[in-house]
């Protein structure tokens, strides 16, 4: 389970980084979307952590 949450994070961490110097309004856009699609399976994953403790 840590790697795949920290491969996650690692990957949102990029995204943020990248919308930070991004200046294209449709690549913005589509890095958008994806972040929040990995914000939402974050999400899912610290969910599924805490139904295990």
């Amino acid at each position: 389970m840590f790697t795949k949450t920290f491969t996650i994070e690692y990957h949102i961490e990029e995204l943020r980084a990248e919308l930070r110097v991004m200046t294209d309004a449709e690549e913005r856009r589509e890095i958008q979307a994806e972040l929040a699609a990995m914000l939402r399976c974050a999400g899912d994953i610290d969910r599924e952590s805490e139904a295990m403790i």
